[in-house]
C-alpha cells in the first residue's frame, strides 16, 4: 500500500516557513553572548534552510534567510554598538532584511537546476567565503563568526592552530548543511510541494559520511592537542581590571595623577600575590610615559619587581595620534612600543604596522591592542616574531562589545598557541593559557575594580598557523566566487535549454 504524501496550502506553508525562520534566528541568538548556549550553533541553520527550500514558495524563498539574519543581527549589532534609538534600529532592520533577501535570491533556483548536488559545498563556501570578506571590513573583522560561539570549549577548538578560525567555521556550516540536507530528503518522503524539486536519495548519505568523518577527526585531533602541552616555563600574570569612565587622552591632569595612583596600588597588590608581569587596560593614561611621570613609573616597576605593560593615548601637536602600549622592566628600561593596528572610531595610530616583542629572563613578551584581537593579522605577526605571552589591553565602550571580544581573544590564543592576558576598563577581563583555556575571568557590567591573577604556562612562540595563515578562508572565498559565477552559468544553460526545447521550467 502506497502512502499518500501530505500537502499544504500556500498560506499554511508560508506560516510554517516564517515560524522555522524565526526559530533559526532565536537559536543563533542563544548561541552567542550573553547567553552562550554553544551547542545550538551546530543546528541553528537547519530550520531556516528547510523553510527556504521547502515550505516557502519558490518566489518567496529568500525571505527565510532574510528573516533569520535580521532577527539575529538586529539585537546582536544593537548590543555591540549600544544603539538606544529605536527608529534607527527599525530603519536598519529593514536594510538588513532587504540586503539578505537580495543576496540570497538565486540560491534555490540554482540548487533545483543541479538537483541539490552542490547544496552542502556551496553553502559552506557561501557562508564562510562571505565571512572572509567581512574579515577585511574595519568595523567588523571576525565579529559574528560562528566559530566564536565555541570560545568557552577549549577542548573542541584546538585544530584552529592549523586550520584557523575559518576551518572551524567551515566545520560548523558543514554540520548544519549536511543535517539540513538529510532533513530535506526526509521532508520529501512525507510531503508534496508542487514547486520544489526533490532531493535525490544518494547524495545526502554521501555528505553524511563526509560530515561524520570530518567531525570525528576534528574532535579527536582537538582532544589530543588539548591534552598535550609543551614543556615551557610558567609565569604569574596579572590583569588590572579597573573602571575608566573616559579614555586617557580625555582625562585632565588631576585625573591622570589619580589613575596613576589607583593603578599603582593595584600593581602593588598584584606584586604581593606574586605577579611577575602586570597588564592594564587600553588608553589608561593620556601621556607618553617616556616623557611624563617617568620616574614614578620606574619607581613602581622597581618596587614591584615586575614587568609593567603601560598603555596610553594622546595627540601630538601636529595632531598625529598615538594609541600605544610599552613594556617597562624592573630596571627601568622601556621596550620598543607597539602601536594599535586596527581602530574603530579613532584616528590611525602613526606607529602602527610594527610588531615588536621583548625578550626577558621570564620569556618573550608581546602585545596587541583591543580591536587588533578582532582581526587575525596583528596577533599572528606578534606571535610569529616569538611572543610567548600576549597582552591585549582593551577599552570597550559597551558591555556588548566586552561580552563578545573575549571570544575573539580566546581564538587568537589558540590559533597562535600563546596565552592571552586581557585587561579591560572594568567590564570584562580575562587570562587564558596557550590552549585558550580560561584561567581567570572578571565581568562587572556596572564597572568595578579587580586584580586577576593566574599562573600561565608560556607558549612556544610558534604555531602552524604562523606559516599557513587564513588559508581556508581564502579557499572559501575562492569557492564563493566560483559558485557566484557557476549560478549564472547554470541559469544560462537552463534558459538555453528551454529555448531549444531540451528542458523545461521546473
Amino acid at each position: 500500500m502506497v502512502k499518500t504524501k501530505k500537502t499544504y496550502t500556500k498560506s499554511k506553508r508560508m506560516m510554517i516557513a516564517i515560524v522555522l525562520s524565526i526559530l533559526s534566528g532565536g537559536l543563533l541568538f542563544l548561541a552567542y553572548p550573553p547567553v552562550n548556549f554553544w551547542p545550538v550553533i551546530w543546528v541553528a541553520a537547519i530550520p531556516y534552510l528547510i523553510a527556504q527550500y521547502r515550505f516557502m514558495p519558490r518566489r518567496w524563498a529568500p525571505l527565510a534567510p532574510a528573516i533569520t539574519n535580521t532577527l539575529f543581527l538586529w539585537p546582536y549589532l544593537a548590543r555591540i554598538f549600544g544603539i538606544p534609538d529605536a527608529p534607527f534600529l527599525f530603519k536598519h532592520m529593514g536594510l538588513l532584511f532587504g540586503a539578505s533577501a537580495l543576496f540570497l535570491s538565486t540560491e534555490r533556483r540554482m540548487h533545483e537546476l543541479t538537483k541539490y548536488r552542490w547544496f552542502v559545498l556551496q553553502g559552506m563556501f557561501a557562508w564562510v567565503g562571505f565571512e572572509m570578506i567581512r574579515g577585511f571590513i574595519p568595523v567588523l573583522g571576525t565579529m559574528g563568526f560562528v566559530g566564536n560561539t565555541l570560545a568557552s570549549q577549549a577542548w573542541l577548538i584546538q585544530p584552529i592552530s592549523i586550520f584557523s578560525i575559518y576551518g572551524l567555521n567551515l566545520l560548523i556550516v558543514l554540520v548544519n548543511f549536511t543535517l539540513a540536507y538529510l532533513a530535506l530528503r526526509w521532508v520529501d518522503t512525507k510531503y508534496t510541494f508542487d514547486d520544489a524539486v526533490p532531493v535525490e536519495a544518494g547524495h545526502p548519505r554521501k555528505w553524511a559520511f563526509i560530515c561524520l568523518v570530518s567531525t570525528a577527526i576534528w574532535v579527536a585531533a582537538s582532544l589530543i592537542m588539548f591534552n598535550v602541552q609543551a614543556e615551557t616555563p610558567t609565569i604569574r600574570a596579572a590583569a588590572l581590571h579597573n573602571y575608566l569612565d573616559e579614555p586617557g587622552h580625555q582625562a585632565d591632569d588631576k585625573e591622570q595623577a589619580a589613575r596613576l595612583a589607583s593603578f599603582s596600588q593595584q600593581a602593588r597588590d598584584a606584586a604581593e600575590r606574586g605577579a611577575e608581569v602586570i597588564f592594564i587596560p587600553e588608553m589608561s593614561f593620556g601621556f607618553d610615559p617616556q616623557k611624563e611621570y617617568t620616574q614614578e613609573l620606574r619607581a613602581l616597576a622597581a618596587e614591584t619587581n615586575a614587568y609593567l605593560y603601560i598603555t596610553y593615548a594622546f595627540h601630538e601637536e601636529d595632531d598625529s595620534w598615538h594609541n600605544e602600549t610599552i613594556i617597562l622592566n624592573p630596571e627601568g628600561e622601556f621596550s620598543t612600543l607597539y602601536g594599535k593596528l586596527h581602530a574603530f572610531g579613532e584616528p590611525r595610530t602613526v606607529t602602527a604596522g610594527k610588531f615588536p616583542v621583548k625578550e626577558t629572563p621570564l620569556g618573550t613578551l608581546g602585545s596587541i591592542i583591543c580591536m587588533d584581537g578582532v582581526f587575525t593579522d596583528a596577533a599572528r605577526n606578534v606571535s610569529k616574531n616569538g611572543a610567548q605571552i600576549l597582552g591585549v589591553p582593551s577599552y570597550n565602550s559597551t558591555l556588548g562589545i566586552s561580552e563578545h571580544n573575549w571570544t575573539h581573544f580566546v581564538m587568537i590564543s589558540v590559533e597562535n598557541r600563546v596565552p592571552v592576558v586581557n585587561a579591560d576598563r572594568g567590564l570584562v577581563s580575562m587570562i587564558t593559557d596557550a590552549r585558550g583555556k580560561i584561567l581567570a575571568f572578571a565581568q562587572t557590567p556596572e564597572g568595578g575594580e579587580e586584580v586577576l591573577i593566574a599562573d600561565v604556562k608560556l607558549g612556544t612562540g610558534s604555531s602552524p598557523y604562523h606559516f599557513v595563515g587564513d588559508w581556508l578562508g581564502w579557499v572559501a572565498l575562492a569557492g564563493f566566487v566560483f559558485f557566484s559565477i557557476f549560478q549564472g552559468v547554470v541559469e544560462k544553460r537552463a534558459k538555453d535549454d528551454r529555448g531549444t526545447g531540451k528542458g523545461k521550467n521546473k
